[in-house]
């Protein structure tokens, strides 16, 4: 059991890390938003490229307007969604690799 809690302490100590690096990065999304189903939300890049969010990873994408940077972002979600800061900043900072990965959000250098 405590294998489990050090590694999402260390993904914890990580996700920290990554978005002190990010924090002044104004991310903005790409593809279109194309449809809600159930807890779904789809956004799609091209017409062979779909992607299904969750509702808070929509959220997030939905933030990311090229205009706000990722600490301006933490900010809004933890005031939005009632949550400490650190936590904001984490969840933040994990779903912005995840969709930077799959071009959901392009980060400027």
């Amino acid at each position: 059991m405590s294998s489990e809690h050090e590694h999402s302490h260390e993904e914890h100590e990580g996700a920290l890390a990554k978005f002190e690096e990010v924090k002044d990065v104004k991310p903005s999304r790409n593809g279109e938003f194309v449809g809600q189903e159930g807890e779904n939300f789809y956004v799609a890049l091209s017409e062979d490229e779909v992607y299904a969010l969750s509702p808070l990873a929509y959220y997030i994408w939905s933030l990311c307007d090229g205009e706000h940077s990722v600490e301006d972002l933490a900010g809004k979600m933890s005031q939005d969604l009632n949550v400490n800061p650190d936590e904001a900043k984490e969840v933040l900072a994990i779903a912005l690799i995840r969709m930077s990965e799959v071009d959901l959000i392009h980060m400027p250098k």
